[in-house]
């Protein structure tokens, strides 16, 4: 009874858990870390061990007591594991995530950068453009009226990273 307990126990901190990892994958963007493909990996064998020792129980039962320490410790193992690497990222400083953001910006000014130089050179002098001072609503306010002129030409998105590059040159 308290081996069932203390199973439907950790399957509800794992969902819990899990929904908190997915939620948190939403906010890290496209590429994974390796702390975070270690913490998915360890993650990913929780599930399938609980369930290929319930099936071994349910098939063999004379193996039962002979399965519960061999489980538990595997058990034992994937959890420590697993709360281990959530630990460490969680406990990275924001420091190392105001550094990422900041790889991040560059990046996206440096895409912001080359999208401005193809796509706006299609119908305007670049320095012209460049010498331009306007405030950051006013680039957001000129970039959407000139995609409106061939939205085919230039995505939302592509719209986002150029407007926020002519915005970054008056900053």
């Amino acid at each position: 009874m308290i081996h069932r307990s203390s199973g439907g126990l950790a399957v509800a901190l794992y969902v819990i858990v899990s929904a908190m990892c997915i939620a948190g994958l939403g906010r890290e963007g496209t590429s994974l870390s390796p702390a975070i493909a270690v913490h998915l990996t360890f993650a990913s064998i929780f599930i399938p061990m609980i369930l290929m020792k319930i099936v071994i129980v349910e098939k063999y039962p004379e193996l039962r007591n002979r399965l519960f320490g061999v489980g538990t410790v595997l058990f034992a193992v994937v959890f420590v594991m697993f709360f281990t690497s959530t630990f460490a990222h969680f406990a990275e400083s924001p420091e190392d995530e105001d550094a990422g953001a900041e790889a991040r910006a560059s990046v996206d000014l440096a895409l912001g950068k080359d999208l401005f130089v193809v796509k706006c050179a299609k119908c305007h002098r670049l320095d012209k453009t460049l010498s331009a001072e306007l405030a950051s609503h006013a680039w957001e306010d000129t970039v959407a009226r000139m995609r409106q002129k061939d939205p085919s030409w230039m995505s939302e998105s592509e719209a986002v990273r150029i407007t926020g590059f002519l915005v970054s040159l008056g900053e």
